[in-house]
């Protein structure tokens, strides 16, 4: 029955007799009721009030209702009772303490209404066993790990200890913010209004829920919050109880990004073995959808031959890590390595299996295997020696060729010191050494040896060498040397030009050359091969030079030529292919014939000359001979005479045309 109800009966118009109307009533409502005069004393009590304190009916009236009064709220009634009887202003409603007689101590809520003659009339409430849950609320608020905020009117009214320490806010601070200031401004809308549904009493779901809230510094935690209706002081509010799940969230995202984003498979298995999620990785490695594999037994995933030792490890609940096959949804094998733990959580084991594709890794391996078999087989057929030595220079490792190479057993040589068949060792550049040494029977080699170290696991474990015997190269690199000296001193001392014509340039001439067109050397190497050649004989000298190209060895025969001066002399050419300096080239010999053709040009006019004084003579003589022979005039004799004469002339022309003196 509402307190203000039950007054409002004691202000209505009274009767003629007030009291008697309303006897029956006062003494039976639910409520402790009394009815004090001007000096406070107590005029009437009903039954529940008699119950409330624990006196006798007659221990109560004619008695101050001070006496009824805890005496720490004693001086606070008697302010309002006499307040009140003054007409001033006084609270008509408020909490007090009773004391009982025996001595307890029990909590009320009051409703003073002023009647005529000075008196008033109050209802009370037992609030005591309110009150001690309401202690024990708080103690338990006090002392709870949880954040506990009571919020009514929009504004927080109750907040506990963890409340503050979670949002860094001192209570001070929250009872002065509305609930949903706290909240982060995305979330704010829906809080405010299930919030304040709550508020009225309204039934709102869901109840819980994980909110992100400002601190005071202002960032940003995250809470899982509980929210519920309950009565605070008489009037509906929404309470809410909260833990930070700051760290636990952002672990959960850590998680899920890790879960999500990792690169092996990674499956979450119940301990019956049915798979309860796997991240992209691991379904997509088996050519499945996520949702296809929640739900399967991990079972149909194993290789059939090897089922038997999955279900032994789902048996033995041991941590393992193993080599297996998985089935992927075409059928075809996968090889992989997994790493399986159990773990235990909300009461319930689970399987964590991590699955790595290695199937790259197996190829590798593959072919890992067979390089290194190739490896084996190049080491050994290769035609260079091919030794291994450890940090102690102790040989481990050579090939047949190495072996053969120094005239020994491979045997022979494992275990013994490399330094002990080297005579001489120098730097030839970086890693390269050229060695002389000592074979089984005495002899000296001249070999190079290229090495490498050899680490593992970055620690130096000794050198791998390979080694060319250059000992017969090394002879004919004499020999060549000996043979470009020669060279050498030929060219320089010979009376014949010589040149080397090498990419339309001369790339090599002699001193004589240069004497002989008589041009400087870095004027030649300048000029195209045929700078020196006289304008109408270039021709023919390029034409022998292309056919020489070919492989022809050609006498260019006499051409004519320019000297630095402008002089036109004459020479004499032969060429021939050659190789020099590792590509195609043109050998060429000059010989100049200016001073051979000029001696030849005084002998022909000698010859011309002399045979003239010695031809007309006798072609005279030869003519009266003739016709004396035709006269028939001692023809016999005369024949005999034109015989000679002819025996002369042949004489003469071969001298003339020969340069002998024959008939």
């Amino acid at each position: 029955m509402n307190l203000a109800f039950l007054l409002s009966i004691f202000l209505s118009p009274p009767p003629l007799d007030r009291w008697k109307m309303y006897k029956s009533f006062f003494e039976n409502a639910p409520y402790p009721l009394t009815v004090v005069e001007e000096n406070g004393v107590i005029s009437y009590a009903n039954k529940e009030f008699a119950k409330l304190v624990g006196f006798k009916m007659h221990e109560i009236l004619g008695e101050h209702f001070t006496k009824f009064v805890a005496p720490e709220d004693r001086e606070r009634l008697e302010k309002y009772h006499a307040k009140r009887i003054k007409g001033m202003h006084a609270p008509s409603e408020y909490e007090y303490r009773a004391i009982t007689k025996d001595g307890k101590i029990k909590y009320v809520r009051i409703k003073v209404i002023k009647l005529d003659e000075n008196r008033t009339i109050s209802c009370k409430i037992d609030l005591t066993k309110e009150k001690e849950i309401e202690s024990l609320f708080k103690k338990m608020a006090q002392s709870s790990v949880f954040a506990f905020f009571i919020y009514q009117n929009d504004y927080f009214v109750y907040i506990n200890d963890v409340a503050e320490k979670i949002t860094g806010y001192k209570r001070e601070d929250l009872l002065n913010m509305r609930f949903w200031e706290l909240v982060e401004k995305n979330h704010r809308k829906i809080v405010k209004e299930r919030g304040r549904k709550r508020q009225k009493g309204e039934s709102v779901a869901p109840e819980m829920y994980e909110i992100p809230f400002y601190t005071k510094d202002g960032k940003i935690k995250w809470g899982l919050f509980s929210f519920m209706n309950i009565s605070y002081q008489g009037e509906p509010a929404g309470a809410a109880v909260a833990i930070d799940i700051t760290e636990i969230k952002e672990a959960r995202e850590t998680f899920e990004a890790i879960f999500n984003n990792a690169k092996d498979g990674i499956f979450i298995i119940s301990k019956e073995g049915n798979i309860i999620d796997v991240n992209e990785a691991g379904a997509r490695m088996l050519g499945y959808e996520r949702e296809e594999l929640k739900g399967v037994n991990s079972s149909h995933i194993i290789s059939c031959g090897l089922k038997k030792d999955w279900e032994n490890v789902l048996k033995a609940r041991k941590s393992i890590m193993m080599e297996t096959e998985n089935i992927k949804k075409d059928g075809s094998l996968l090889p992989v390595e997994i790493s399986i733990n159990f773990v235990s959580g909300k009461g319930k084991e689970y399987i964590v299996k991590i699955v790595r594709d290695i199937s790259r890794r197996r190829s590798i391996e593959k072919e890992l295997k067979e390089s290194e078999e190739r490896y084996r087989m190049l080491v050994e057929l290769s035609q260079e020696g091919i030794s291994i030595c450890d940090e102690d220079g102790n040989i481990t490792f050579v090939n047949d060729a190495f072996a053969k190479m120094l005239g020994y057993e491979k045997k022979e040589l494992l275990k013994k010191k490399i330094a002990a068949f080297i005579k001489e060792k120098k730097r030839i550049g970086k890693n390269r050494y050229e060695a002389k040494f000592v074979t089984k029977d005495g002899k000296i080699k001249t070999i190079i040896i290229s090495s490498t170290p050899v680490y593992k696991n970055g620690k130096y474990e000794g050198e791998m060498s390979v080694n060319l015997d250059i000992s017969e190269r090394k002879a004919a690199e004499e020999k060549l040397a000996e043979s470009e000296a020669l060279f050498r001193a030929i060219t320089q001392s010979s009376m014949v030009g010589i040149f080397i014509v090498q990419d339309g340039k001369i790339k090599f001439m002699n001193p004589a050359f240069l004497k002989i067109i008589d041009y400087g050397k870095k004027e030649i190497e300048k000029m195209d091969y045929l700078g020196f050649v006289y304008p109408e004989d270039k021709e023919k000298v390029e034409d022998e030079m292309k056919k020489v190209e070919e492989g022809s060895k050609i006498n260019i025969g006499e051409f004519r030529y320019v000297t630095r001066d402008g002089k036109i002399k004459w020479g004499n050419m032969a060429i021939v292919p050659i190789e020099y300096k590792g590509k195609k080239a043109t050998l060429a010999t000059l010989m100049d014939l200016t001073e051979i053709r000029k001696t030849y040009e005084i002998r022909r006019k000698f010859i011309e000359e002399t045979s003239h004084h010695f031809f007309n003579p006798i072609a005279i003589a030869k003519g009266y001979l003739e016709l004396a022979i035709e006269r028939n005039e001692n023809v016999e004799t005369l024949k005999k005479v034109n015989n000679a004469i002819g025996r002369i002339e042949k004489v003469i022309w071969n001298i003339v045309e020969r340069g002998e003196i024959c008939e």
